[in-house]
C-alpha cells in the first residue's frame, strides 16, 4: 500500500468566485451509481453515499460535518468494488479550478452493513490519493481541481489491489483554495463493500483523526496524516 504523507497547503491570495458542488454521481468500474442529491426529497433516493443537505462549504477545521458532510450519516446501499478497480466521483457544473483534491478511506468491519453503525469520527482515515499543485504557479498554475473539471468534471482513483476485505468508507474531499485564507472543504463519503484476495492494512502510523487531520492558522493548512514530507505546492 502507498504511504501517506504529510502535506502543506498555502491558501492563495485571489478573488472569489460564487458557486459550489459536490459529488452527483460514482462509477464503480465502469458501473454508474447516483450519489444523493440534496436538493431532491430523500424519500426514494437510493444511493451509496451518505446523505448530505446542500452545496455549502466546511470552513471550520473541527466541525463533525468535515467527516462526510452534514449530516453524513446515512446511506441507502453499498457498491460492491474489487480491490485494484477503479472508482470515479462525478461533480458536475464543478466551478473551482484551485485547490486540492484527496481520497480517504475507513474501515469499517468485516460485514457489508458495518458502515451503517460507523460514523467515521477519530483516527480511522488512511489516505489513497491527493493532488494539488501540479504544475506553473501557485495563482495560474494547473491545480488538482482545474485537472478534474478538464477530465469531464471527474476524478478517478483506484482501491488499493492488495487491500483487506470488507466494508469501508470512501471520502473525497476537495479543498478550495480560492478564497484569500479561507479554505472550504468539500467532503462526500461513499459506502462500498471492497472483496478480494488481499490482506493489507494501514498501519497506525498512517491513520488520521477526521476532524482533526487539518490545522488551519489563518495562513496554511497543515495535513497531520502519515510520514514524509512532501508538499502539495
Amino acid at each position: 500500500m502507498a504511504p501517506l504523507i504529510r502535506s502543506t497547503v498555502i491558501a492563495l491570495l485571489s478573488s472569489a468566485v460564487a458557486g459550489h458542488g459536490g459529488i452527483w454521481n460514482y462509477s464503480i468500474a465502469g458501473d454508474w451509481r447516483p450519489g444523493f442529491f440534496p436538493y431532491y426529497p430523500a424519500e426514494g433516493q437510493h444511493s451509496i453515499q451518505r446523505h448530505w443537505i446542500d452545496f455549502s462549504p466546511i470552513v471550520d477545521t473541527t466541525s463533525p460535518a468535515l467527516v462526510c458532510n452534514n449530516p453524513g450519516d446515512y446511506a441507502e446501499e453499498y457498491a460492491t468494488i474489487d480491490a485494484g478497480a477503479e472508482i470515479q466521483a462525478y461533480y458536475p457544473g464543478w466551478p473551482h479550478d484551485i485547490g486540492a483534491v484527496v481520497v480517504w478511506m475507513a474501515y469499517c468491519g468485516p460485514d457489508a452493513g458495518a458502515c451503517s453503525s460507523f460514523n467515521g469520527t477519530g483516527r480511522h482515515w488512511f489516505k489513497i490519493d491527493e493532488a494539488g499543485l501540479l504544475s506553473g504557479g501557485m495563482r495560474e498554475g494547473l491545480w488538482a481541481q482545474g485537472k478534474l473539471i478538464a477530465n469531464n468534471n471527474t476524478w478517478a482513483v483506484t482501491v488499493p489491489e492488495t487491500l483487506r476485505g470488507g466494508a469501508y468508507l470512501m471520502r473525497h474531499e476537495l479543498v478550495a483554495l480560492h478564497v484569500p485564507f479561507k479554505p472550504e472543504f468539500y467532503p462526500e463519503c461513499a459506502h462500498l463493500y471492497v472483496v478480494g484476495s488481499g490482506d493489507e492494512v494501514p498501519g497506525e502510523e498512517y491513520l488520521a483523526s477526521i476532524p482533526g487531520v487539518w490545522e488551519d492558522d489563518g495562513k496554511e493548512l497543515l495535513v497531520h496524516a502519515g510520514v514524509g514530507g512532501e508538499h502539495l505546492c
